[in-house]
C-alpha cells in the first residue's frame, strides 16, 4: 500500500470516527441530559401548573379540555375531563418523579372512568410505569403517559426561557466528553493505519517537504529538557486562606459536606431557604426583591469556602417561585 493511499485512508477514518462521536453526543447523549433536565424541572413546578401544561400540550393532538374536576370538598383535583371529536376523555395526572404507575393505580383510573361516564382514560405521570401496567394498560385500552413522554409533548409549549436554560444545560455536559471523543476519534483513526498498515510515520512528513529541501535542525532532548524546567512556572501550593471550618468538613461524610453547604448558603443575606432536591441539585429560594443575578453572585461567593459547589446544579427561584433559572457557578 503506498503513503498516499495509507494518509488518505486515515484521513477518512478519521473524519468517520469524529462525526460519529460528535453525532452521539449531539443527537444521543445530548438529548437524553435535555430530558432528564426538563422532567426534573417540570417536578420543580406546581402539579396544577404541570398539568395545564400537559392539558396545552393535549391540544395540539386534538383534544380540547371540557372542565377542571374538583372533590366532593370543592377542592381542584389532578384530574381533567377532555375530548376529541364524540369521545369524551378523563386525564389523570400524577405529579413527581418518583411516582410509579403499577397495576393497582390503572384499576383506579378505570374505576374513575366508569364513575365520570367517560369514554377513555389517560393516566400521565412525570415518572415511570411499571412492566405489568404496560401489558395490563394495553389489555384495558388505558393510554399511558410517563415522564419521558410528558416531557416530548410539553417541552414545546414552555416558555423560551426554561427551553433556552434546559437546553444550555445539556450542551455544558457534553461538552467537553465531545472535545475529548473528538480528539480521541482523531488519533485512533490514525492510529490504525500507522499500526495497522506497518506505515512508518516518519515517512509521512517527508512527503510534506521537497526532496531537496535541507534537513531542518531540531534541538538535542537535552537542550529541550534543561529549558522546560525553567519555563515552568512554580506549582501552586494549596491555597492558605481557605476557612477552617470547610477544610475540617472536608474529611467528614458527602452528607456532612451537603449539609454544611445547605446552612452556608441559608445564612446569606441574599437567601430565605436552601434545600438539596437531589443528590446534584440544590434549590435556593431568594428572599423578596433579590434578583435570580444577586443570588447566584452571592451563592457563588462561597466557592472559594466549597470547591465542589462548582458542581452542583443551582435551582434558582425568585420570592413565590415567580421565576425558576437553573445555573452553575464558574
Amino acid at each position: 500500500m503506498s503513503i498516499v493511499v495509507s494518509i488518505l485512508i486515515a484521513v477518512a477514518v478519521a473524519i468517520a470516527l469524529v462525526l460519529g462521536s460528535r453525532l452521539w453526543f449531539d443527537r444521543v447523549q445530548k438529548r437524553a441530559h435535555a430530558q432528564r433536565i426538563g422532567i426534573e424541572a417540570l417536578d420543580a413546578r406546581r402539579w396544577r401548573e404541570a398539568l395545564d401544561l400537559l392539558v396545552q400540550a393535549l391540544e395540539k393532538d386534538g383534544y380540547t379540555q371540557a372542565a377542571e374536576v374538583t372533590g366532593p370538598s370543592g377542592m381542584p383535583l389532578a384530574e381533567r375531563h377532555l375530548s376529541r371529536g364524540n369521545s369524551r376523555i378523563l386525564l389523570i395526572y400524577k405529579h413527581g418523579t418518583s411516582c410509579l404507575i403499577g397495576p393497582a393505580a390503572l384499576l383506579d383510573a378505570e374505576r374513575r372512568r366508569q364513575e365520570a361516564e367517560m369514554d377513555e382514560v389517560i393516566v400521565a405521570t412525570l415518572g415511570s410505569l411499571d412492566g405489568d401496567a404496560l401489558a395490563q394498560a394495553a389489555r384495558m385500552k388505558v393510554a399511558c403517559l410517563d415522564g419521558p413522554s410528558v416531557w416530548s409533548k410539553v417541552r414545546d409549549v414552555l416558555d423560551t426561557a426554561t427551553q433556552e436554560a434546559v437546553a444550555a444545560e445539556a450542551e455544558a455536559l457534553v461538552e467537553r466528553p465531545r472535545r475529548l471523543a473528538t480528539i480521541g476519534a482523531s488519533v485512533l483513526g490514525f492510529g490504525i493505519v500507522v499500526w495497522g498498515g506497518n506505515l512508518d510515520p516518519s515517512s509521512i512528513a517527508s512527503l510534506a517537504a521537497p526532496e531537496s529541501s535541507p534537513p531542518i535542525a531540531t534541538p538535542a532532548p537535552a537542550a529541550a529538557a534543561t529549558a522546560e524546567p525553567s519555563a515552568t512556572p512554580p506549582a501552586a501550593t494549596p491555597a492558605a486562606d481557605t476557612p477552617t471550618a470547610p477544610q475540617a468538613m472536608a474529611a467528614g461524610s458527602d452528607e456532612e459536606r451537603r449539609g454544611a453547604l445547605a446552612k452556608a448558603i441559608t445564612a446569606l443575606p441574599e437567601v430565605q431557604r436552601a434545600s438539596w432536591s437531589s443528590g446534584s441539585t440544590m434549590i435556593v429560594a431568594l428572599r423578596p426583591r433579590i434578583s435570580i443575578d444577586r443570588g447566584m453572585e452571592a451563592t457563588c461567593s462561597l466557592t472559594a469556602a466549597y470547591p465542589f459547589l462548582r458542581d452542583v446544579r443551582l435551582q434558582m427561584e425568585t420570592s413565590g417561585g415567580t421565576e425558576v433559572r437553573w445555573r452553575r457557578c464558574a
